[in-house]
């Protein structure tokens, strides 16, 4: 049987570094942001992620593009 698939909206996620916990591990809060527009480049959700980046006060881990879809 064939499998189809159906491309859902991509989404944008940064992590940040908020700090150690009381046993010393990282605490890793992250943004998502929905909806990324089909046309965006990864160049375009880089600039956008790195402009979000600028409001933040904490460091930056990671940043996703994360891609969504339904196998059928």
């Amino acid at each position: 049987m064939a499998v189809s698939e159906t491309k859902n909206p991509s989404v944008l996620k940064i992590k940040f570094d908020c700090g150690l916990n009381d046993d010393g591990k990282t605490i890793v809060k992250s943004r998502t942001f929905s909806n990324v527009a089909d046309n965006a480049t990864s160049q375009d959700i880089l600039d956008v992620a790195n402009a979000l980046i600028g409001l933040q006060n904490h460091d930056v881990l990671e940043i996703l593009k994360v891609d969504n879809t339904i196998l059928n």
